[in-house]
């Protein structure tokens, strides 16, 4: 199985919470303090370049999802995916270069 961290639209509750209802939810999941969050509009953008911690939830899903919410997360065109450690193992999480995030509102590092 595969882990994905995720901290915006993807989380429980919000729009796109959908793509993940069959998988199973390990639990919630907090980062070191080593990102930055964007307001993006209607989602948040996470750059590598920051000194905040980010809010989220992992999740075990298979090739076939990771795949499809590759597609909804535009990757690699614009996201990137990074490894990263949480509690639960490894896991994905997509981020986006800070040059992206120039006019951007920089945001805490939970998604409400």
């Amino acid at each position: 199985m595969i882990r994905l961290f995720v901290y915006g639209t993807l989380k429980k509750g919000f729009r796109n919470a959908f793509y993940l209802e069959n998988t199973h939810c390990l639990g919630e999941f907090i980062t070191d303090p080593v990102y930055a969050m964007y307001d993006f509009g209607n989602y948040p953008a996470v750059s590598e370049m920051g000194k905040t911690a980010i809010e989220g939830e992992v999740y075990e899903i298979d090739e076939e999802l990771l795949a499809s919410i590759d597609r909804l997360e535009w990757y690699p065109e614009y996201y990137q995916r990074v490894l990263i450690e949480t509690s639960f193992g490894s896991a994905w999480m997509y981020v986006v270069n800070e040059s992206l995030c120039v006019e951007k509102i920089k945001i805490s590092g939970t998604w409400l």
